[in-house]
């Protein structure tokens, strides 16, 4: 019986271990927001993003290539299709140079075990220097064919041609944005409340150097 007893405790103990080792509990918040930047910014990390959030990343940067684009040729008035080439291009460009040169930390500001919120300091593509870059090259292509003005579809593309060249010299934001990131616990897993709104912000951040109030 002692022997049965022993066993027994021998395999109770050995499956408790095992658990153990394959990790019950979440990573550490800060740890899971590097995760997240990195993947969505960085394209870096997809096989811990989906450890963490329990959510797949390959797509991830497909859908926002996506919402990128429709957003852009929305703003253009031009959904035909005729741009679209040109827009993942630009979005491709801002992608790079992101990945270049902007710069994070993070800092957990709320520490509480279930709602933790980390604070992601974001110095991100300097926008007002590309913007008055942009309005000096445009004016010149303007100057140079004045019927940019009347045409939407040459307009479109002067746009897009004058983005190119900005933003692949972009210069890195000397202000930081801050981004909220409030998680939720799910299990041994992490989930980001209001994750479409932090994404937004995230990449806002990070593109633009600015966040939505």
């Amino acid at each position: 019986m002692k022997k049965k007893l022993a066993l027994m405790l021998v395999v109770v103990l050995t499956a408790a271990i095992t658990l153990a080792a394959c990790g019950s509990s979440a990573v550490e918040p800060k740890e899971a927001a590097d995760i997240a930047v990195n993947t969505i910014i960085y394209n870096k990390d997809t096989d811990k993003f989906e450890d963490v959030f329990g959510e797949d990343a390959k797509n991830l940067e497909k859908e926002i290539k996506t919402g990128f684009k429709k957003g852009f040729t929305s703003s253009l008035n031009i959904t035909d299709g005729s741009i679209d080439d040109e827009v993942d291009k630009l979005y491709d460009t801002f992608a790079k140079r992101v990945k270049e040169v902007t710069k994070y930390t993070t800092k957990v500001t709320n520490d509480d075990k279930d709602k933790p919120t980390v604070e992601i300091s974001v110095n991100g593509l300097d926008m007002t220097g590309v913007q008055a870059e942009m309005t000096t090259a445009l004016q010149a292509k303007v100057k140079a064919d004045p019927s940019i003005q009347t045409d939407a579809k040459k307009a479109a593309t002067a746009m897009l041609d004058v983005y190119q060249e900005t933003i692949a010299k972009a210069k890195v934001s000397t202000k930081a944005v801050k981004v909220k990131m409030n998680l939720e616990a799910n299990k041994d897993q992490w989930k980001i409340k209001d994750a479409d709104k932090f994404a937004q912000n995230l990449y806002l951040a990070f593109f633009t150097g600015t966040v939505q109030s």
